[in-house]
């Protein structure tokens, strides 16, 4: 069951806490807001950064939503991440809770010209 939904970004802390040889490892703690769509509510993710002075090298993320998937209330776990060299950020679906457990399925975020979205086929 494939759909794409905008979502905001609400909340973005980032430092650093490493630095060498013009390569940066960060954190940030990210915050989200689905709504008018299949998801509705908020997400919260941690995120492990490396740039390098050309820009953004890569990232790592583990993100917990809450809210509601086409009307089924829980929670869920994506981890997600991606490299410079690719356009979209795949990740995948753990740990469902409430009535979205048994949850399983992939999600691709999306930054571009047309705003942040996420893809997410599912099952369960």
């Amino acid at each position: 069951m494939p759909f794409t939904q905008p979502f905001e970004i609400t909340k973005w802390d980032q430092s650093t806490y490493d630095e060498a040889d013009g390569v940066e490892l960060g954190r940030a703690t990210v915050s989200k807001s689905f709504a008018d769509g299949d998801l509705v509510g908020t997400s919260s993710a941690e995120l492990l950064m490396v740039g390098t002075p050309a820009g953004p090298a890569a990232y790592t993320a583990v993100e917990r939503f809450t809210g509601s998937l086409a009307g089924r209330d829980g929670s869920f776990v994506i981890v997600h991440g991606a490299t410079a060299d690719e356009n979209v950020s795949r990740g995948r679906i753990f740990a469902a809770t409430g009535d979205l457990t048994g949850l399983t399925g992939t999600v691709v975020f999306e930054h571009d010209e047309k705003g942040p979205r996420l893809t997410v086929d599912y099952e369960g």
